[in-house]
């Protein structure tokens, strides 16, 4: 049983050494400025290896945290397996930043080390100067001389395992400050195991799959779910740099791609190009994502000719709570994201904490079957007990979403409560 990230990564690379886990097509290696093609497992485990010791020699450990602005490069996968392996959280920072938000996040979260790209750095420690913190940064490729640690690793005499934190993601937050979400080894590999059990639609094919996401890996979505499948099932992983509505489908053709993640925005991007003969022309089996417009999602799986398969998750919930329509009848273009899986409990409440009949919107409550009802979510919002202890009053995790279920115990997405 792996009890980290770096545990089920190690594992699959010397498995599979000479498999290609990661792919950069063309178009984000010109935006990169890095090389085009595979990166196989085995040359990833020595990279990682490499980054582990010389982070090991410079101090750090068990508890510390480091602040990654490294966009969706693979040097972004290579340093947080490394920091893992150590008992170290990433901290992963969105490259469009501004000072103000720099300042916040490098204050909070308490790094005193960021791996940055080179025209960053100076914004950072900037930010930490106003912050009031003692920090350096660190180029990704200039890993000979890891700078110091500035403390001893506070949990240095604990084992390192699934309860671990692995990252601390920042919600973007409609009210107030983001909240950092502390998330352990166990939520990632929970993510990692739920998807690659995926059956029906969403069937994984162990070391086959190819998975195209542009969505950032300063989120859980790329973090937790397309890194995490490709690492407990074995595969590759595609990640763009973002997404190019005019050069998607090249880029899946040239990666081979077999699973593409989407957010709802772009399948209408997509379809607003004119149609050709070559929109079906690729390996893609079917789509992950959320927020498809109702309008766009049949003429969309009949023009590019793979299903869109809605799902429900956040942040705060990863896959301990994950609800997905990867079983037919899919309801396509109403934006059903499935019936109530057995290892989760739902109810769907009014504002007076009632339950609301069937086909009437309730905000929805979620927690996991069994005795734990927190069992794989997040760990708890940093540095703020109150709001996490709001976010399960009761002992449900209040979402903040509005959602329906019919009479056969489909959910049906109806809005934001707070939009």
């Amino acid at each position: 049983m792996h009890a980290t990230v770096h545990d089920v990564f190690r594992a699959t690379a010397a498995r599979t050494p000479d498999a290609e886990f990661l792919f950069t097509e063309s178009m984000t290696a010109t935006a990169y400025g890095i090389k085009a093609g595979p990166i196989r497992w085995g040359e990833a485990a020595a990279e990682v290896e490499r980054l582990r010791a010389a982070y090991a020699r410079a101090g750090y450990g068990h508890g510390h945290r480091v602040g990654l602005l490294l966009e969706n490069r693979p040097v972004f996968l290579f340093h947080w397996f490394a920091l893992n392996a150590l008992g170290v959280s990433v901290v992963p920072i969105n490259a469009e930043m501004r000072s103000a938000e720099l300042a916040y996040l490098i204050g909070h979260s308490e790094i005193g080390l960021a791996v940055t790209l080179p025209a960053r750095a100076a914004d950072l420690r900037a930010a930490a100067t106003e912050a009031g913190v003692a920090f350096e940064t660190m180029e990704a490729e200039a890993t000979s001389a890891v700078p110091p640690a500035k403390t001893a690793a506070p949990r240095a005499g604990e084992a390192i395992g699934p309860g671990t934190e692995c990252g601390l993601l920042y919600t973007s937050g409609t009210t107030g400050r983001p909240k950092g979400c502390m998330l352990d080894n166990a939520y990632f590999l929970r993510a990692g195991a739920w998807y690659a059990a995926l059956d029906g639609v969403c069937g994984i094919r162990p070391d086959a799959e190819r998975v195209i996401t542009p969505l950032p890996l300063n989120h859980m979505n790329a973090m937790a779910f397309s890194t995490m499948v490709v690492l407990v099932a074995g595969g590759c992983l595609v990640q763009l740099d973002r997404f190019h509505p005019k050069s998607w489908l090249r880029s899946a053709r040239e990666s081979r791609a077999t699973i593409a993640h989407y957010l709802g925005v772009m399948p209408a991007m997509l379809l607003s190009a004119p149609a050709s003969a070559s929109d079906r022309d690729h390996a893609i089996r079917w789509g992950f994502g959320a927020g498809v417009d109702r309008k766009n999602h049949a003429p969309f799986e009949e023009r590019f000719s793979f299903p869109l398969v809605e799902a429900w998750a956040m942040t705060e919930t990863g896959a301990a709570a994950c609800v997905m329509a990867n079983r037919e009848p899919r309801w396509v273009g109403n934006s059903c994201f499935g019936r109530q899986p057995d290892f989760v409990e739902i109810r769907l409440i009014d504002d007076e904490g009632r339950d609301v009949p069937i086909d009437a919107a309730g905000e929805l409550l979620v927690r996991s079957a069994g005795d734990d009802p927190q069992r794989h979510f997040f760990s708890g919002y940093l540095k703020d007990e109150e709001a996490t202890r709001e976010a399960w009053a009761g002992g449900w995790f209040h979402t903040g979403d509005l959602v329906r279920r019919d009479a056969e115990g489909n959910f049906f997405f109806v809005d934001r409560k707070k939009n």
